[in-house]
């Protein structure tokens, strides 16, 4: 469980290609919250571009003092500084320091890149503890990587964004003792849809998306089971965030910690090659 980052994303926002219930209702977010805190996940993401979720969290916290969990948070604005982005989030957190703060996109890295030196010395231990990323390609980690300020990357990784795609990279970040988040575990939700609830715009996805069933159904798997499993079998992982609606949600999430796969079903996984790297990601969508 210690890996296990909650995304809390659809706290603030109706988030997600398969998501049928909508933001999550304060009452359910309470019942999440407190589940996953007795079954030892200890860390949540959110950010202030995710509508209300960290006052969400803030109230929470504040209101579960002995519920210590450790947060994430991303800024998101080009126009405002720093140091304002992280006071206010800071503020809506009802919290004087966040264990993560990361920079939302590679585009915000760039922008703020010459300042993060002097942020640091300023902020750093004070206000957070590490500073990270969130990114999409491995062009971006390229870039992100031979930067020694920043401490850990937050970046996709799937059953569609595999190792076949990843690999590589994700193990380049570990050489340089940075730490790997990896997020999109369900690709925004894309494997639960059917094949005939796809977009025009992922309509090629199909035959992959197919095979993924065929093989969680040859092993008898749910399909969470599989995208849960695969991920959990990467070494050069340190921690992998999930998103859910609904505490069934959560429950069935990590019930699937409990049936790993075989090296055989992960070989079968690593062999599928998705070429137009735009459907993998869900910002392009």
């Amino acid at each position: 469980m210690s890996k296990i980052i909650l995304g809390t994303v659809q706290f603030g926002l109706d988030y997600g290609i398969s998501n049928t219930f909508g933001k999550t209702p304060i009452e359910e977010v309470h019942r999440i919250l407190d589940y996953a805190y007795y079954k030892g996940i200890i860390t949540l993401d959110t950010a202030s571009g995710y509508g209300n979720s960290e006052e969400i969290i803030g109230n929470y916290l504040t209101n579960n003092p002995l519920k210590k969990f450790e947060v994430i948070t991303k800024i998101h604005s080009l126009d405002i500084s720093l140091e304002k982005q992280l006071k206010e989030s800071l503020i809506r957190l009802k919290l004087e320091k966040v264990e993560v703060l990361m920079l939302h996109s590679f585009e915000l890295y760039k922008n703020f890149k010459s300042q993060l030196s002097l942020f640091c010395r300023e902020n750093k231990g004070k206000y957070f503890n590490e500073l990270g990323v969130s990114v999409y390609t491995n062009e971006e980690i390229e870039v992100i990587n031979l930067d020694p300020i920043i401490d850990r990357i937050q970046t996709p990784f799937n059953l569609l964004d595999n190792k076949l795609k990843r690999g590589v990279i994700y193990k380049k970040i570990k050489s340089k003792g940075k730490i790997v988040d990896v997020r999109s575990v369900f690709l925004q939700g894309l494997f639960f849809k059917e094949s005939n609830e796809l977009p025009v715009n992922l309509k090629s996805l199909k035959e992959p998306l197919e095979k993924l069933k065929k093989i969680a159904k040859t092993k008898s798997l749910r399909i969470e089971e599989l995208a849960i499993g695969y991920v959990f079998s990467m070494g050069f992982i340190d921690n992998f965030l999930i998103g859910v609606n609904s505490l069934n949600q959560l429950k069935k999430n990590l019930d699937a910690l409990t049936n790993p796969i075989s090296k055989q079903v992960v070989d079968e996984i690593n062999a599928i090659s998705i070429q137009n790297a735009n459907l993998l990601n869900p910002s392009l969508w």
